[in-house]
C-alpha cells in the first residue's frame, strides 16, 4: 500500500510515473526518500538486462524532486496541485551499476540545496536495497510561475 498518492505531487501520469512511493519527507531539512520497485512489466524494463538500464537515473532523480517540490507545495498550501518543472542541467553525474534489477528495490535520496521562487539545485543518490550507492548527481531545476504563459511565450 502506497503512502502517498503520487499524482498529486508530480505531473506525470501512468505509465510515465517510474517512482513506487515517499518513503520519508523532511518538509525542515527539505529532504526526501522514494522508492522504484523494479517489476518485469515497467515501462522501461528491458528483459534483455533483466531490469531498468541505468541511464533512467536521471529521470528516478527527476522524478524524486518533483515529489519533494509537491510535497513542499502542499505543506504550504493543502490544495495544491503538482506543477510542471524542468531539468536545467546536471552536474557530477556518476552511475556505479548499468541496471536496476527486477525484483529489487532501490532508493532515491534528494536534499534541496538551493531553491528560490522558479530555480532549485539537487544533490541526489540511488542506493539499493543493502546500501550501495548506485547513482550520484546533482541536478538544477527550473518551475515557471505559470507554465501555460511560459509555454506561450516559448511557442512565439
Amino acid at each position: 500500500m502506497s503512502k502517498y498518492d503520487l499524482t498529486k505531487l508530480i505531473p506525470q501520469k501512468a505509465p510515465m510515473i517510474f517512482l513506487s512511493d515517499v518513503e520519508e519527507f523532511d518538509y525542515e531539512n527539505q529532504t526526501l526518500v522514494t522508492r522504484v520497485d523494479v517489476k518485469d512489466t515497467d515501462l522501461l524494463f528491458d528483459k534483455n538486462l533483466g531490469g531498468i538500464p541505468s541511464w533512467a537515473s536521471l529521470e528516478f532523480m527527476a522524478q524524486s524532486i518533483a515529489c519533494c517540490v509537491g510535497l513542499s507545495d502542499l505543506h504550504k498550501n493543502p490544495s495544491a496541485t503538482p506543477a510542471v518543472g524542468f531539468v536545467l542541467g546536471s552536474r557530477k553525474i556518476s552511475v556505479l551499476k548499468p541496471v536496476y534489477l527486477a525484483g529489487h528495490s532501490y532508493f532515491i535520496h534528494v536534499k534541496s540545496m538551493f531553491c528560490d521562487q522558479n530555480i532549485a539545485s539537487f544533490d541526489c543518490n540511488i542506493v539499493d536495497e543493502d546500501n550501495n550507492v548506485i547513482a550520484t548527481g546533482a541536478l538544477n531545476a527550473f518551475r515557471p510561475d505559470d507554465i501555460k504563459q511560459f509555454m506561450e511565450t516559448k511557442n512565439e
